[in-house]
C-alpha cells in the first residue's frame, strides 16, 4: 500500500487514499466502462496495462469502483424557462410538516448534519462560514461547490439559515451545523466518507446526522456490488452513533407502477437495512407522487433488514428551491431527494433537544408520530411526518 502509494505515473491519477480498508482510488483514461471488467468485478487486464503493472509490483486486487446514481429526476424537472410558475416554496413545506411550529421548542442546535451529495454551492448565504462543521472531497477537488446543484438543494431543505443578508430559505433545523461531503457516488468515495464521519463523531461534540440521496435509477433489482468498502464504512459509522437517512428512491414509475399502486417493489439494496431510514415522497396534497418507490424493500424478511420505507415528507409540484448557484423550479416536486433532507433535519430537531437519544427511539419518534395518509404501509411507510408532534413527544419523555 505504501510502496504502491508512491508512484507517479502520467497514465493514472490517484482520487482517493484509504489506509484503514488499504485501497486507493484510481482513474485510469482508458478504463471508461464497465466491459473492461469480468463478471467477478476484476479487471480485464489487457484493458490497462498500467494497472496491471500495479497489480504485478505491489500486489494489488484490481476491481472496478462501483458507482451508484445520483437519486434526481432530472429527465422530468423544468429547471430553467418553466411554463409553470412557481407554486410552492420551502416554507410551504415547512409550514406542512409543522417544523414551523417546532422551532419555538429546537432549531437543531448543536447538532451536524453530513449532506452526502454534489458538494455544497457557498457561495450561497444559506450557508455562512459559521454553520460549516467539516467537509471531504475527492483529490484535487473543493467541497464547498455542487457539480451538479443537487447538494445545495439538500443542504437548504435541511439546514439553510435565513439570517444572513441575501438568504431566501430556511431549512427544517436551521441552526444545526453542516458538514459537506462531496462525491459522484463511487463505493470507494462513500466509504472514505463514512470512515471519515465515523472519526469526526469520535471528537465531536454532539451528534452527527448524515443524509443521503443516491441509490440505483432501475425498475429491476440491482445486483449488489461484488466488493463494498462503503457498506463496511456504513457498519462502522452507525456503530460510532451517526443517524442515517437515506431517500427511498424514484423508481416506481421504471418498475411499472401506477401512483395509485402500493406495488410491485422497488427500494433497491442497502436500504432495505433496518438500521437505516429511506423516505418516501407526497405531494402538498398527500398524494404519493407517481415516482416514489414502494417497498417492502429488495431485502425485506432477510436478517438485518426491515419493511420500507419508514415515513414520507411532501415535496411540492412547481416548487422552487435553491439548486447550486440559484433557484429553479422542478414542477415534479424533489423527489425522495428532497424528502430525505427534510427527516435528517427533523432528527436534527429532535437530537437537539435529547442528544441521547438512541437510533431506535430516534426512528421510532419520528415514524410513531407521522400523519396516515391513508395508503398502504408500503407506500407512505409510517406516514408522513410531523415536526411539531415528534418534538412534543420528545418534551414529554424528557419531562415524564
Amino acid at each position: 500500500m505504501a510502496a504502491s502509494r508512491a508512484v507517479e505515473s502520467p497514465n493514472t491519477s490517484v482520487v482517493v487514499e484509504n489506509e484503514k480498508r488499504a485501497y486507493l482510488a484510481i482513474e485510469v483514461p482508458n478504463v471508461q466502462t464497465t466491459a473492461d471488467f469480468d463478471e467477478d468485478g476484476s479487471l480485464a487486464m489487457d484493458a490497462a496495462p498500467e494497472l496491471e503493472r500495479i497489480a504485478r509490483e505491489y500486489g494489488a486486487e484490481i476491481v472496478e469502483d462501483y458507482q451508484y446514481e445520483l437519486e434526481s429526476r432530472s429527465d422530468a424537472f423544468t429547471f430553467e424557462g418553466s411554463d409553470e410558475p412557481a407554486a410552492a416554496s420551502l416554507a410551504d413545506v415547512t409550514q406542512l410538516i409543522h417544523a414551523n411550529e417546532a422551532w419555538a421548542d429546537t432549531t437543531g442546535k448543536d447538532v451536524t448534519i453530513a449532506i452526502v451529495d454534489t458538494g455544497i454551492d457557498g457561495t450561497q448565504p444559506e450557508f455562512p462560514a459559521s454553520k460549516r462543521a467539516g467537509h471531504w472531497e475527492p483529490y484535487g477537488d473543493t467541497p464547498w461547490t455542487d457539480w451538479d446543484g443537487h447538494g445545495t438543494m439538500c443542504a437548504t431543505i435541511s439546514a439553510a439559515v435565513d439570517a444572513e443578508p441575501g438568504s431566501r430559505y430556511r431549512g427544517v433545523a436551521p441552526d444545526a451545523r453542516i458538514i459537506a461531503c462531496k462525491t459522484r457516488f463511487y463505493d470507494s468515495e462513500l466509504a472514505a466518507i463514512y470512515d471519515y464521519l465515523a472519526a469526526v463523531a469520535a471528537e465531536m461534540e454532539g451528534p452527527i446526522v448524515a443524509s443521503n440521496s443516491f441509490g440505483r435509477k432501475t425498475g429491476h433489482p440491482p445486483t449488489p456490488p461484488v466488493q463494498s468498502d462503503f457498506l463496511d464504512a456504513l457498519d462502522d459509522a452507525i456503530a460510532a452513533g451517526i443517524f442515517i437517512f437515506f431517500s427511498a428512491g424514484n423508481n416506481h414509475q421504471l418498475a411499472g407502477g401506477h401512483q395509485s399502486d402500493c406495488n410491485p417493489n422497488s427500494i433497491w439494496l442497502h436500504k432495505s437495512r433496518e438500521d437505516v431510514f429511506p423516505v418516501a415522497t407526497c405531494d402538498l396534497q398527500k398524494s404519493m407522487w407517481f415516482y416514489s418507490s414502494r417497498g417492502p424493500g429488495q431485502f425485506a424478511g432477510q436478517t438485518g433488514m426491515s419493511d420500507k420505507p419508514d415515513a414520507t415528507a411532501p415535496t411540492p409540484a412547481n416548487g422552487k428551491i435553491l439548486y447550486g448557484g440559484g433557484e429553479k423550479v422542478l414542477p415534479d416536486g424533489w423527489g425522495t431527494s428532497g424528502a430525505c433532507p427534510q427527516v435528517a433535519g427533523l432528527a436534527a430537531l429532535l437530537l437537539s433537544l435529547d442528544p441521547e437519544l438512541s437510533r431506535d427511539a430516534l426512528f421510532d419518534a419520528i415514524r410513531d408520530n407521522a400523519t396516515d395518509l391513508g395508503l398502504a404501509r408500503e407506500c407512505q411507510g409510517a406516514g408522513m411526518i410531523d415536526c411539531k408532534a415528534s418534538v412534543d413527544y420528545i418534551r414529554k419523555v424528557l419531562t415524564s
